[in-house]
């Protein structure tokens, strides 16, 4: 804090020639104890009021000038120090007043000690509202307690967390609420140290709670603890557990078949293969055939059916390498979208291995349903799961957005057109604790006449044409949910007005009714706008402001995570695949170098645009520059792509390096991403994990690399 912020600036001035008369009507006047002599702005001394009173003592007149009683040893301080740097000033000089200059040199106002414990008090109470906001704001509970175990302070989420209630909380022993803490907090009061991450069941919750100890002049005066409820992920790591033990007997059923079984993706190439398949094809190691595809490897199998034509077939009576072979195979689907197809061949005692064919047939459909089961679990324990990025800006924006998905307070989320601005406001939605539904509003999209309407609903016979028995408004939709205001930068003043009356009182009126309505909703707010431009401006309230403005979430542009556009376009491409008969296999580097280097101002609608739309146009298996919508001519000028004069062949051959060095790099970075961890790397990517490895084992990318990832 500044000086200029506590400075007394009703001060006495006096000219050098005042008299003693004039110097007394100007403390009387200011109630003062020392004036200020100047003389053209600049400070010349100081009259302390003691001085006159001796003066007068000695019988001096009042009509004597001043000047005998001047004091030029001056103490003095500039406006713009420090209070710290003030108060040292002052102790140094040992003075009780001193006078504050501006920049200059010219009497600004007077400081006393008075005026420095004011500002001490002041910031002392700006920095406790400051440590009470935090405390309050925090994602885990907190409760602390003296040294006689007798609750002092605790925050919203302790009580929510722990269901209690805040009235008959404070100054209770910890016995009574929470007596499983007792016996850390003692040691902690006792130690004076740290207890971290003590694993505490405590009713139907599950926590991680750290004893910290608070320290008054280097003396334990109490103790606080901090949880985090886990309760949750317990149940999850406990059914993925069930899913890696499913795996592992699917894997030893394979194993002890001793006919062929062998497993592929989508596109027909092997992923997964048993002993019995190996000896029959006489390979010798399955890295000899993981990733290729079956057609090569089995040609007699009719793999089309179950990959192409998604035909299950039961078993048929195939001739292989002079065996009379029964092959069944089947399409493999997860939410109703197929992913790949299992073959198996009986060619070793045919009855005696019957009930083998049908023992495996239910593995599969088992692990079929767990896969969808784990699928589903991941996608409710992350909502923001489906945002394609390895971008490290993007991962800091899913961080603090889940942070306040936990919290009470209104979210304000801004960002330009396209880039997912609903999408991660139903995610935060999802996160949160409320039970209630989420509802979205464009407030740009509803004519100004009928926002009332919409945002607050009409009773029965509110006006003509008014549907009977009233109709319910967005609020009274989202009670006890959340309600989304999009593009809240377009909402009327007059509706301004009474939304930070809801806010405020969380209560409204329908149109027409005579009785209000409560309701407890969360308000998530999104713009593309500079809402406090709008409000210096006079557009937007400033109050309404501050209401909705109390987490602010920005969403990068895509122009600032470029890193993502690889990873963007195979998803993308991957997407539009599935709803067209087409089969891109992606786009090229000169794209994928073109679309770097473009400043996209529609973000990732107009990416999923434009290459929708050249998808259409292409007719190869890549998507290429001239593909490309006319109104991107920019990406063929801005950054062009040069080529030699050498031979065709050698043109494909740097074709093919840079694809395979494009695909390194979006390997690498998933990799990174996922921490080494090769299962969620494969999934990041879109591939199975053993296509993954064939990958890495292709580009050279190994452990002792300076990633040094962990084998997963």
């Amino acid at each position: 804090m500044k000086v200029n912020s506590f400075t007394t600036v009703n001060y006495v001035n006096l000219s050098p020639t005042a008299t003693i008369r004039e110097a007394i009507s100007a403390f009387l006047r200011y109630r003062v104890d020392i004036g200020c002599i100047t003389m053209n702005n600049k400070l010349i001394g100081i009259v302390h009021k003691n001085s006159i009173y001796r003066a007068l003592i000695h019988d001096t007149s009042l009509d004597t000038p001043i000047k005998p009683l001047i004091n030029e040893s001056v103490i003095t301080i500039q406006k713009d120090q420090t209070l710290y740097d003030a108060r040292d000033i002052m102790i140094k000089g040992n003075v009780s007043q001193a006078v504050v200059l501006d920049e200059n040199d010219e009497v600004y106002g007077i400081m006393s000690k008075s005026d420095l414990v004011n500002s001490h008090m002041t910031a002392f109470q700006d920095t406790m509202g400051r440590m009470k906001s935090l405390i309050e704001n925090l994602q885990d509970a907190v409760i602390s307690v003296n040294s006689n175990l007798r609750i002092t302070t605790f925050n919203q989420t302790a009580l929510n967390l722990l269901n209690l209630n805040g009235k008959h909380l404070l100054d209770a022993p910890i016995d009574r609420f929470l007596p499983p803490f007792r016996r850390w907090l003692i040691e902690t009061l006792k130690t004076g140290k740290i207890q971290d991450a003590k694993r505490i069941s405590f009713q139907d919750l599950t926590v991680i709670a750290s004893f910290i100890p608070i320290r008054e002049m280097n003396i334990v005066t109490g103790a606080m603890v901090v949880l985090r409820d886990v309760t949750s992920y317990e149940s999850i790591a406990h059914e993925l557990e069930t899913t890696k033990r499913l795996k592992k007997i699917l894997d030893s059923a394979l194993e002890l078949a001793y006919d062929g079984v062998a497993i592929t993706d989508n596109h027909g190439q092997i992923t997964m293969v048993n002993k019995g398949f190996m000896e029959l094809y006489q390979i010798k190691e399955q890295i000899e055939v993981i990733g290729r595809p079956i057609s090569k490897i089995a040609p007699q199998i009719p793999s089309e059916k179950s990959l192409k034509h998604n035909e299950k077939m039961e078993g048929e009576l195939i001739p292989i390498h002079n065996h009379q072979c029964i092959v069944a195979q089947m399409p493999i689907y997860q939410d109703g979208k197929k992913f790949g197809a299992i073959f198996k061949i009986i060619f070793q005692q045919l009855e005696a291995w019957k009930d083998i064919l049908q023992h495996m047939e239910k593995l599969e459909s088992e692990i079929s349903y767990y896969r969808g089961e784990l699928y589903r679990i991941s996608k409710d324990t992350n909502p923001f799961a489906t945002v394609v990025s390895i971008n490290a800006g993007m991962e800091t924006f899913k961080q603090e957005a889940s942070i306040a998905a936990k919290s009470l307070s209104n979210v304000l989320i801004t960002g330009e057109s396209g880039t997912g601005k609903e999408l991660f406001a139903e995610g935060i939605h999802n996160l949160s604790d409320r039970k209630g539904t989420f509802i979205k509003v464009n407030c740009g999209a509803i004519p100004e006449e009928l926002l009332e309407s919409e945002f607050f609903g009409y009773a029965d016979g509110a006006f003509t044409g008014a549907k009977k028995g009233g109709k319910p408004g967005k609020f009274e939709l989202a009670d006890n949910g959340t309600l989304f205001l999009d593009e809240i930068g377009d909402m009327p003043p007059s509706l301004q007005v009474k939304l930070l009356r809801v806010l405020q009182e969380q209560e409204f009126e329908r149109i027409g009714a005579t009785k209000t309505t409560k309701v407890n909703v969360r308000i998530i707010s999104a713009t593309n706008k500079d809402l406090a431009e709008l409000v210096r401006q006079g557009v937007f309230r400033e109050d309404l402001y501050y209401r909705i403005h109390v987490i602010n979430l920005h969403i990068p542009p895509l122009r600032e995570r470029l890193d993502d556009i690889p990873l963007l376009c195979n998803h993308f491409i991957n997407k539009i695949n599935k709803k067209t008969n087409k089969n891109i296999v992606g786009v090229s580097p000169e794209v994928i170098n073109s679309f770097q280097h473009y400043h996209w101002p529609g973000n990732i609608r107009q990416l999923e645009n434009a290459l929708e739309r050249a998808f259409h146009y292409s007719h190869s298996k890549w998507i290429e520059l001239e593909h490309l919508p006319k109104e991107l001519d920019l990406l063929k000028t801005k950054n062009p792509i040069h080529f030699s004069t050498r031979p065709e062949t050698n043109l494909e051959l740097d074709r093919k390096k840079s694809i395979n060095q494009t695909e390194k790099d979006v390997i690498l970075q998933a990799l990174k991403k996922s921490k080494g961890n090769r299962t969620k790397a494969a999934e990041l990517l879109g591939v199975s994990r053993t296509t993954l490895y064939q990958k890495m084992k292709k580009y050279h990318i190994k452990e002792e690399m300076e990633l040094r990832f962990t084998s997963s």
